[in-house]
């Protein structure tokens, strides 16, 4: 796999696990990626306009390991939402 293909695989893959928690949790990102490796992905809570937690914040050199990084953190973050949400179901 080339480095384009690897990246187009992290970004569907990052969109699979962020879409579904977007709706559920409120979350917005802001990224920004440049040729100097000023690269950065942030993720938000939010309720309704209101900015709450931040639950990822990355900085890696390469576009690839910022979006690497964010799933793992965001797999981290869904796994404990579906803790938080059986414990007050239970």
């Amino acid at each position: 796999m080339n480095e384009d293909e690897e990246r187009r695989a992290l970004i569907h893959t990052f969109y699979q696990i962020y879409r579904p928690l977007q709706k559920s949790s409120g979350l917005r990102y802001h990224m920004h990626f440049d040729i100097y490796g000023n690269n950065l992905i942030e993720i938000w809570e939010y309720e309704g306009e209101r900015k709450g937690r931040c639950i990822c914040k990355v900085k890696e050199d390469t576009e690839i390991a910022c979006y690497q990084r964010a799933i793992e953190m965001l797999e981290s973050y869904s796994g404990k939402e579906t803790v938080r949400h059986e414990k007050r179901a239970g």
